[in-house]
């Protein structure tokens, strides 16, 4: 039998860290710091988790506070738009007219009266000798008779200090007339001429009495006239004036400048609503004699009466409208190119145009008739409605071809039920 040669080998022991015994005290100082250890950290890992939960709690809130805002604002901007395409029609126009200052017409012109005067200074060329009479206008009264009186061509007007100016045509004056329980004498303007030329015949504003009437006393007395203007123009002498082509060309274009002055006046002084066409005027120009300034130049002036007339724009669209289309109904209608129109006035001519009672007139182009519509109807009757009840809707306003709804928010079906939610325009 063999023997076991290491049974009798006796090891020794060998010392090391890991066998050094610890004192009992610091292994259980060693575990409770162990443990503290391990309550920290399980301590943390629970206060991470509960910041993760609460931050994801704090973000749902507020993306449910963003959708609420959303919406919120997406009510708050409700409304409607409704853009519509009114009835057109394109006609020629080539018709004659006739319109009356009457207010009971259907066809109503409005006379805006022209008093103009245009002058310039410009050289005096050549000596002449000049016999000029004194021009200006009066005002005839008569305190008589309630019967009008006719005074013919060149009845003699004087005043106080023995100065004869005469009438050019024959006119007749009013008689006296009853306002508020009073008798007022009759009147009537006139344009009166000094009898003879000279400079001493202008004169300013004074009293006139009619020499004719000197054999009847009591008719002297109660026919009587006033200065509206001053007399002025007269001369007799030899003075410098313009050469006749300069004078000439001068008072052409003292003219143009009255009637372009003219429109531009009356066009801003038109009321709202009414149309003034570029041949909607009657006028007549009177040269002025020259006068004599500053020794080498002379005053040229020019005077310009008349009127231009001016119309309601429904009133003559309503017009056009008849005479162009075929079983036109009388719908208010609009022509928004109405001034686009060529205007020929016919009668009257000249200045007496601002007394007219009718006048007449053609319009030749092509106009665009636009029916209109009531767009407060429109909007009462859309309030509440659905989306799709539009077209019915629109059957109740003949004047529309057609027309779209945008209703906010997109999601909408129906129109606001508040009028002011409604905006209704026009198509381009």
């Amino acid at each position: 039998m063999v023997k076991n040669i290491f049974q009798d080998v006796v090891t020794r022991e060998r010392k090391s860290i890991r066998h050094v015994p610890i004192p009992r005290k610091e292994r259980e100082s060693n575990e409770q710091s162990e443990d503290i250890l391990y309550e920290r950290e399980e301590f943390q890992i629970e206060e991470s988790g509960s910041f993760s939960w609460r931050r994801i709690l704090l973000w749902g809130i507020a993306g449910l506070f963003f959708i609420l805002l959303i919406i919120a604002l997406l009510t708050s901007f409700t409304g409607a738009t409704v853009t519509v395409s009114a009835k057109a029609q394109t006609v020629s126009v080539q018709q004659e007219f006739i319109a009356s200052r009457d207010d009971g017409t259907k066809l109503r012109f409005v006379p805006l009266p022209i008093d103009e005067t245009t002058e310039t200074v410009i050289p005096a060329e050549i000596e002449r000798k000049v016999e000029e009479r004194a021009t200006g206008t009066i005002i005839i009264y008569n305190n008589f008779s309630d019967k009008p009186q006719r005074l013919i061509k060149n009845t003699r007007f004087e005043t106080k200090d023995g100065f004869i100016y005469r009438v050019g045509n024959s006119i007749i004056v009013p008689g006296r007339m009853r306002k508020n329980g009073q008798l007022v004498p009759g009147s009537v303007e006139a344009a009166v001429v000094a009898d003879s030329p000279g400079s001493e015949y202008n004169i300013s504003l004074t009293d006139f009495t009619i020499p004719g009437f000197k054999s009847d006393p009591a008719r002297f007395s109660a026919f009587y006239a006033r200065s509206k203007t001053s007399m002025s123009g007269g001369f007799d002498g030899v003075v410098k004036v313009p050469s006749e082509e300069t004078l000439r060309l001068t008072r052409a274009s003292l003219r143009e400048i009255a009637v372009r002055s003219i429109r531009e006046q009356k066009l801003a002084a038109s009321p709202p609503g009414y149309v003034l066409f570029d041949g909607a005027i009657a006028i007549s120009h009177v040269s002025l004699p020259p006068e004599p300034k500053d020794g080498n130049r002379s005053l040229v002036k020019e005077r310009t009466t008349g009127a231009v007339f001016v119309f309601k724009e429904e009133d003559i669209a309503r017009e056009i409208a008849k005479v162009a289309i075929p079983n036109f109904n009388g719908t208010p209608v609009d022509i928004p190119n109405l001034k686009g129109l060529i205007f020929l006035l016919k009668e009257p001519q000249g200045g007496a145009a601002a007394e007219a009672q009718t006048i007449r007139f053609s319009l030749q182009g092509e106009a665009r008739v636009v029916w209109l519509f009531n767009a407060y109807k429109l909007r009462e009757a859309l309030l509440g409605k659905n989306r799709d009840e539009l077209a019915s809707v629109l059957l109740n306003f003949p004047s529309i071809e057609r027309a779209e709804a945008v209703i906010r928010p997109f999601w909408s079906r129906a129109f606001p039920k508040n009028p002011k939610k409604i905006s209704i325009r026009e198509a381009p």
